[in-house]
């Protein structure tokens, strides 16, 4: 394994339990024959920052997404 994935994967366990499954499911995810083109994630996300932008969409508080106070 090179020193990298070495790393990478040092950094991955030492995360909380709840954040280590967020990342499995991720890569398991990216593993997927029928996941989505880059072309389709692409426009995804272009739709979802711009729904950002306007407004239509508030987004997260950091709360919200780390589960902690800022």
């Amino acid at each position: 394994m090179a020193s990298t994935s070495i790393y990478l994967a040092e950094e991955a366990l030492s995360l909380p339990p709840a954040q280590r499954a967020e990342l499995a499911r991720l890569l398991m995810d990216s593993l997927d024959e029928k996941g989505k083109s880059d072309a389709e994630i692409s426009a995804m996300l272009r739709s979802r920052l711009a729904d950002l932008k306007s407004g239509k969409d508030a987004g997260l508080s950091f709360e919200e997404v780390f589960g902690e106070d800022a």
